[in-house]
């Protein structure tokens, strides 16, 4: 399969040299661009009167359709179901709500296992909520020559103790 990569830069006015800067900014827990049709899509929602949840109007129906939406989508595009799909304003802020509830239920002695080949948004709330438990980070090292993080040291980091593996599905610096 080939990609027209002209045709999917024309999709990123952030790419075109009158609206941005030209570059694509590859750091997706710092912020990525967005495609027109998001940028656009998410306007049109703002647009629209929007509700809490569970209302008996309009506007709260209007957001669980929104919401509904969107966590099918994702769904789609990871091979998930939409009730497996959590949304909220960035990964860092969803990672730090669920390092902080997790943490409230480790003690002293209790482990956790990082990787070092992760994006600070997938360490920091860890190693932060594990300092303010008491609990140990263990670190899975990088072989430096494939970029990628060797599955059968984690035999020797997961023990009775531990109570999170944190790792990342590919490497935002190195795509492994």
């Amino acid at each position: 399969m080939s990609i027209d990569v002209s045709q999917v830069r024309s999709r990123f006015s952030a790419l075109d040299a009158d609206t941005g800067d030209g570059w694509v900014h590859a750091d997706g827990p710092a912020g990525s661009l967005m495609p027109d049709s998001v940028v656009e899509a998410i306007s049109a929602s703002m647009r629209a009167p929007l509700g809490n949840s569970g209302g008996v109007f309009a506007a709260s129906a209007r957001s669980e359709e929104l919401r509904l939406g969107a966590r099918t989508a994702v769904a789609d595009l990871v091979g998930g179901t939409p009730d497996g799909v959590i949304l909220g304003p960035s990964m860092t802020a969803l990672t730090y709500v669920i390092a902080r509830a997790m943490a409230a239920t480790w003690r002293a002695g209790d482990e956790i296992v990082l990787s070092r080949l992760d994006h600070d948004a997938n360490v920091r709330p860890w190693v932060q909520g594990a300092a303010a438990a008491g609990a140990m980070v263990r670190w899975a090292e990088v072989d430096l020559d494939s970029c990628e993080l060797p599955a059968a040291q984690y035999d020797a980091l997961i023990g009775a103790r531990t109570r999170l593996v944190a790792v990342t599905a590919a490497s935002n610096a190195t795509g492994t």
